[in-house]
């Protein structure tokens, strides 16, 4: 065996060495060849599918082609290397995984792999345990060691060209296809072969290849500068938008002041009618709350920029009324241009208002960078999972939803000002499971399958989505309940971030679209709202005009050029839009001459401090007591900024076990209490106190 494989390895060395020796359009013929090769691969990869590629190639040959020239002009970079079989064999390699690791996304959401999921990684890693099993997580850890490994191996094993390498000859290969690549790009763009906007990220890697949008995605970040932006258009927009009235609405008046509404936008992971999806049966209604809400408030469908993944991205256009499709591919503006840059959105507007703004999210606070793009918005404080005394988990692992609405009235609760209280829900969430109903079965589920087999898969999967949802549908009478006891004025947005991570069938929604979830607006006074279908950026000026409080530049748009005509393109809202949110976000800031500019907030994360009241130190047992206020299950003492085991006991109890001291503390140690999430990232941390002080 061992004598077989130095056999091969020494005629491997001896092909390589001898293909050195070709000339050069024997080398570009080669790498044509592999280009082609890899292009299908990936599209297989992609598409789930041994055939579909071909389909595609079939009815795009010149997609097909561009996609193929990409490839072709990465490929060729390794002619400027010695180690030119090492140099391909590494692009080709490296192109290969991000195809197979889109194979595996695809698996577990409906949306593709593009670059945003590298910035995204630390989010990708706390839900590790969610979306694998054990043998997975096996399977996946020994996958990337294997294939640095190869790599390694391919490094020290492959033969170096003998000779100089022929720089002008490669340079004059690489900067021809990258010429080429360029040329077609714009001639593609020019007509309409392909796009760069793109709407529905899984439809346009389906309509223009892997290759095409994986590479977008990585150039394309940001807005591009429109081509009419100046500082006379953006002038005359101001202008234009000067005459934009808010309707004025009477409220009651107390010390002088009149009694605004608290204003609370719930948006609900995953959250749908599923009534609304032919093949899926239930034994009872799964959302009879949100549904008898549908008949008695303005209700209606909600058009989101996401199919089965992307909350922050609608979340994003509710806040704001800004359109995330003109920013790049797949990308999150909450992970990008908001974390450090201000930006227009409900709650800064709201917060000129004189309302305090929070936000609550039972999830973790640096998911979707929300720790940091929230003070961008406008937010006051955030009260994330980690600043949350009593939850609940579903059997998959996520916080239950049940414990939002006493969440939310400790917010209301929090100042004396109306507040505006921006609610994300976690529960819905993927992974479904696909062999056992993991949940409590409030709702029967059974699923029409081709096979007996996929009936059952799909039962389970259904079956657990449903029932959440049924869960969250409780919430949100418990939470209408509350609110209508406080006896304030309120308004409360509630909505469907996106349709589930499912498998669904072309045609399979028998009422709205894919991209469609369904929103519903209860208020304990008339708005003098009709039902009426919206696109997620229409929502913030549809509620801000009834409710009567003095809207924002994008609000202010949206009322002078929005045309509601369903057969409208809306193309001038659209250019206006696209000027505003480039001018506010990354141009010269024109607009700010005549709005005051908007600023990120100091946000404190959680309402109420995390404080030490006294230390203990047990000799008999070596431990130590730590005791004191607003502890949670993430709460760990920190001995002169070293971290601690630390055991959580209660809400004003957590301890060191003996085991876990490592000598008794000595006076003026410096003990105080830290935030810290799942992946280690301190949030926050109490004041510090001194051990053996009298305090």
């Amino acid at each position: 065996m061992k004598e077989k494989l130095l056999k091969i390895k020494a005629k491997t060395g001896k092909v390589i060495r001898k293909s050195y020796e070709l000339s050069i359009w024997k080398w570009l013929l080669i790498i044509l060849c592999v280009a082609i090769f890899e292009a299908v691969l990936l599209e297989m990869l992609g598409r789930r599918s041994l055939l579909s590629p071909f389909v595609f190639i079939f009815h795009n040959p010149i997609v097909f082609l561009y996609n193929v020239l990409i490839l072709y002009f990465t490929l060729s970079i390794g002619l400027l290397f010695k180690r030119r079989g090492f140099a391909m064999g590494l692009v080709f390699l490296l192109w290969f995984a991000v195809g197979f690791i889109n194979f595996v996304l695809l698996g577990y959401r409906i949306t593709p792999f593009s670059a945003i999921d590298f910035i995204m990684f630390s989010d990708v890693i706390s839900m590790f345990n969610i979306y694998f099993n054990l043998w997975q997580r096996i399977a996946i850890v020994l996958g990337v060691i294997l294939f640095i490994v190869i790599i390694v191996l391919a490094f020290l094993k492959i033969p170096k060209l003998k000779g100089k390498v022929n720089y002008v000859q490669g340079s004059i290969v690489v900067l021809v296809s990258f010429v080429v690549v360029y040329i077609m790009t714009f001639l593609a763009l020019e007509t309409k072969i392909i796009s760069d906007q793109f709407t529905n990220l899984g439809t346009a890697y389906k309509s223009y290849g892997f290759v095409y949008c994986f590479s977008n995605s990585v150039i394309d970040q940001g807005i591009t500068k429109p081509d009419d932006y100046s500082q006379a258009n953006v002038d005359a927009l101001a202008k234009d938008i000067e005459d934009v009235v808010t309707p004025h609405r009477t409220y009651k008046y107390k010390n002088n002041k009149a009694q605004h509404p608290n204003v609370i936008v719930l948006q609900l992971e995953s959250f749908i009618d599923i009534g609304r999806v032919d093949g899926v049966h239930t034994d009872r209604e799964s959302i009879p709350n949100f549904k008898k809400y549908e008949e008695e408030y303005p209700s209606g469908f909600l058009t989101v920029p996401a199919i089965g993944a992307g909350t922050a991205n609608s979340e994003f256009e509710i806040l704001t009324g800004m359109n995330s499709k003109v920013f790049g591919a797949g990308e999150y503006p909450y992970k990008t241009i908001l974390t450090t840059t201000p930006c227009e959105s409900m709650a800064q507007v709201f917060l000129r208002n004189g309302y305090g703004t929070h936000a609550i999210h039972n999830n973790k606070a640096k998911f979707y960078s929300r720790d940091e793009s929230y003070a961008s918005l406008g937010f006051q404080t955030f009260t994330s999972l980690e600043y949350m005394q009593h939850f609940e988990r579903t059997q998959t692992g996520w916080a239950k939803d049940n414990c939002l609405p006493d969440e939310i009235i400790a917010a209301l609760d929090y100042d004396e000002e109306p507040d505006f209280v921006l609610t994300i829900s976690v529960q819905g969430h993927g992974r479904y499971p696909k062999t056992e109903l993991k949940c409590d079965e409030h709702v029967h589920v059974t699923v029409d399958g081709e096979t007996e087999e996929e009936s059952e898969e799909l039962g389970y999967q259904f079956g657990y989505f449903v029932n959440q949802c049924y869960e969250m549908d409780e919430m949100i009478a418990d939470l209408k309940a509350k609110l209508d006891a406080r006896g304030e004025d309120y308004v409360l947005l509630m909505y469907g971030d996106h349709i589930p991570s499912l498998t669904f069938k072309e045609g399979q929604f028998n009422s709205g679209t894919e991209s469609q979830t369904e929103y519903v607006i209860v208020s304990n006074f008339d708005l003098g709202l009709e039902d009426k279908d919206l696109y997620a950026y229409e929502v913030s000026d549809y509620m801000m005009k009834a409710i009567g409080i003095d809207s924002g530049v994008m609000q202010d748009i949206h009322t002078k050029y929005y045309n509601d005509d369903p057969q409208s393109d809306n193309e001038e809202y659209h250019n206006k839009s696209l000027l505003a949110q480039y001018d506010m976000l990354y141009g010269d800031n024109y607009l700010y001459k005549y709005v005051e500019p908007y600023k990120r907030t100091y946000m404190r994360l959680g309402l109420e401090d995390i404080s030490i009241k006294s230390v203990n130190y047990n000799a008999y047992n070596n431990s130590i007591t730590v005791k004191g206020e607003n502890f949670t299950e993430f709460s760990t003492i920190l001995i002169n900024d070293e971290r601690q085991n630390t055991l959580f006991v209660d809400n004003n109890t957590l301890m060191i076990l003996p085991d876990d001291v490592k000598d008794p503390p000595q006076v003026d140690d410096k003990f105080c209490v830290a935030q810290i999430d799942k992946n280690k990232h301190e949030l926050s941390r109490s004041i510090i106190k001194r051990y053996g002080r009298l305090y």
